[in-house]
């Protein structure tokens, strides 16, 4: 199986955070579901970073706090083809966060559950959510 991180669960996974969920948790744990992290995401954490609303410990700087947790925690990074970027824009108007709409995006086109908490992604038809 593969699963697609939410920007949250990206980075509860990377700091080992308790807010992981324990469905997460055990997904993440199982060997046999790759994982993947869709390039919006690094957009965003910098967003956040930037407005205040987040605060990561990268003393190396953030490229180096990524691609850590990328080989760390057997995380594939996922680029934002112009394909993701359509199917982003085609999905119906259930919410209006941009990013969001690029994991389910990118979550479609890999055929990949999404492990996130937020409560609007399962919404949306045909998305596996795992939390």
């Amino acid at each position: 199986m593969k699963l697609l991180l939410d920007t949250c669960t990206y980075i509860w996974l990377v700091d080992n955070s308790a807010l992981l969920s324990a469905a997460a948790r055990e997904a993440l744990r199982t060997t046999d579901h790759s994982r993947h992290l869709s390039a919006i995401s690094v957009s965003e954490v910098h967003r956040l970073i930037r407005k205040g609303r987040l605060a990561i410990h990268a003393p190396r700087g953030l490229d180096v706090w990524f691609e850590t947790g990328f080989a760390n925690h057997g995380v594939a990074p996922e680029a934002i083809t112009w394909r993701i970027a359509h199917a982003a824009e085609m999905l119906p108007a259930i919410h209006n966060d941009p990013a969001d709409r690029y994991i389910i995006a990118t979550a479609q086109r890999l055929d990949a559950a999404i492990v996130t908490p937020d409560n609007s992604i399962p919404r949306y038809p045909g998305v596996e959510v795992i939390w």
